[in-house]
């Protein structure tokens, strides 16, 4: 019997959660389980504030968590003296 998966199977806890490093800053991040099979709530908690979404696949909030921490990294990282100079 094949089992329907709606989602990378991470969060069959109720929660999963992590954070990273954007250059000083601490940002945290969890997905939660409001549901039976969904739906899931992605919370980003960094030093300015909280991103709160909404999904109905874990691995849509966790796709959405990859987007979100690139661009906090993104920020984070510096431009090259030459880069504004020229």
């Amino acid at each position: 019997m094949w089992l329907r998966n709606n989602g990378t199977g991470i969060a069959n806890d109720g929660l999963v959660t992590n954070f990273f490093m954007a250059g000083s800053d601490l940002v945290s991040w969890e997905i939660v389980t409001l549901a039976n099979g969904g739906p899931y709530r992605l919370s980003v908690v960094h030093p300015r504030g909280t991103i709160v979404e909404y999904f109905t696949t874990t691995a849509a909030a966790v796709k959405r968590e990859q987007e979100i921490e690139a661009l906090f990294l993104a920020s984070a990282t510096p431009l090259s003296a030459t880069a504004w100079a020229s």
